[in-house]
Parts: structure tokens; C-alpha cells; sequence
């Protein structure tokens, strides 16, 4: 159960992300996001679906998780 806030050891902005864009949720992040975009640890990827890729297109977020992992 999500119940406990997570503890980060350094700023989000230095932590290696990947951020899913689902596009149909609208076209660009943001602002906040937009800003953490800009630290070179984290990654911007897209996908044509709605907030729910797990059900709308796991096959391809599957592809793309993996291929961000390797």
C-alpha cells in the first residue's frame, strides 16, 4: 500500500528518468515537467494512447520500457 511519501537521496531533476508521454493526454508536458526535461539525466519518449497505456497499448509500452532499460 502507497501510504509512506518516497524519500529522495538527491533532486529529481538528477535522477535517470524516462518520461512516458501519452499523447492523447495533450501534446506537451507541463511546466513542471518541461523543467526537469532540461537536466540531461532525464528522457522525453512518446507514445499515441491515453493515461492508461497498461491497458490501452501494453505491448508497445512493454517495447518501450524495455528498450529504455537496456
Amino acid at each position: 500500500m502507497l501510504t509512506e511519501p518516497a524519500v529522495l537521496t538527491r533532486p529529481l531533476g538528477e535522477l535517470p528518468t524516462t518520461y512516458v508521454k501519452c499523447l492523447l493526454d495533450g501534446p506537451e508536458p507541463n511546466d513542471t515537467l518541461s523543467a526537469l526535461l532540461t537536466s540531461e539525466r532525464w528522457r522525453l519518449t512518446t507514445t499515441a494512447t491515453g493515461h492508461w497505456p497498461m491497458f490501452s497499448q501494453p505491448d508497445e509500452l512493454a517495447r518501450l520500457l524495455a528498450a529504455e532499460a537496456s
